[in-house]
């Protein structure tokens, strides 16, 4: 095997292992949720990384959500305040149940989905 072939291999490879989750969600899709009546708000940041995965796994498993910046809303910034918060994300689903930073398996708990 050539030296270029052996690194597009290596390449593909290294591809594959980045988006493995991706490719296993294309792969074998999540069922599909039964709208309720939850009501799921996101608190987030526009630079944090594990908000942009909650946002994606809200996406891809069609889970309804309310996005607040708390940094550039009054209303994020008040509600961070209050929940004593020191980090981002925090999902609050039914006002009740707090989940802070990135669990999707807590989040499905907390909908029912488990």
């Amino acid at each position: 095997m050539s030296n270029t072939k052996f690194l597009l291999l290596i390449a593909l490879l290294g591809g594959a292992w980045q988006n493995h989750t991706k490719i296993q969600h294309w792969l074998n899709p999540p069922p599909p949720r039964i709208p309720g009546n939850d009501k799921v708000v996101l608190y987030s940041t526009t630079w944090c990384g594990y908000c942009a995965k909650t946002r994606e796994y809200f996406a891809d498993n069609n889970i309804s959500y309310q996005d607040i910046d708390v940094e550039t809303t009054d209303e994020g910034k008040s509600a961070y305040q209050k929940m004593g918060a020191n980090g981002v994300p925090i999902v609050v689903i039914n006002n009740d149940t707090v989940i802070r930073g990135y669990d999707p398996a807590e989040i499905d708990t907390a909908l029912g989905f488990e």
